[in-house]
């Protein structure tokens, strides 16, 4: 009897605890926490998502620049001819998109004085002929520069070459295990 009731009350705080992370009530207040802690990095990088499929698929550079943090505009040597070849690389309009797997990572350091945070995210994003993949770095809060907030970069390769991003000797993101200083938008020379 005690190990049906102890499975009974598993199966009760199990089925609480996956659903409760869900905002499915309509006041939003379900584990509210927990989901705006959450939400606030999903929603930030579903904009961006957006705005880059948005901007590739009308050819909007401004759109695309916009996404961009005032430092990576400042830093990005030919950001408006990088997005002119990031039209002509994808081939046809995006028909769909979905987060990869590992996507979502944040990463915040703070103490008394300063805050900084950033997102790692990174997408798969299809037209009717080819695949791609995108790695995208925001910041998303700096207390003592405020210009760094926003996308640092963004790469993208052919799906089929998602590992060559973070592949060292390829030199995109990686000069061996050093993080190349990338900022606007990139395309490797890899094709």
């Amino acid at each position: 009897m005690y190990r049906l009731i102890r499975s009974v009350i598993i199966i009760f705080v199990s089925i609480t605890l996956i659903t409760g992370c869900k905002n499915n009530n309509e006041s939003g207040t379900s584990n509210k926490l927990f989901y705006s802690f959450w939400n606030s990095d999903q929603k930030i990088s579903d904009e961006i998502i957006e705005k880059i499929v948005d901007g590739i698929n009308y050819e909007d550079t401004d759109k695309i620049k916009n996404i961009f943090s005032v430092n990576a505009l400042e830093k990005s040597e030919s950001l408006d001819n990088d997005i002119q070849n990031l039209f002509e690389f994808i081939d046809g309009p995006i028909i769909s998109y979905e987060e990869g797997n590992g996507s979502g990572s944040s990463m915040e350091s703070s103490d008394s004085t300063y805050k900084i945070k950033f997102l790692y995210t990174c997408y798969y994003i299809s037209t009717a002929n080819e695949d791609y993949f995108i790695d995208i770095k925001t910041y998303t809060d700096d207390t003592q520069n405020a210009d760094l907030i926003g996308v640092k970069y963004l790469i993208i390769v052919k799906a089929d070459d998602m590992m060559k991003i973070y592949d060292g000797d390829e030199k995109i993101l990686f000069d061996g295990t050093e993080e190349i200083d990338r900022y606007g938008v990139f395309i490797p020379d890899i094709y």
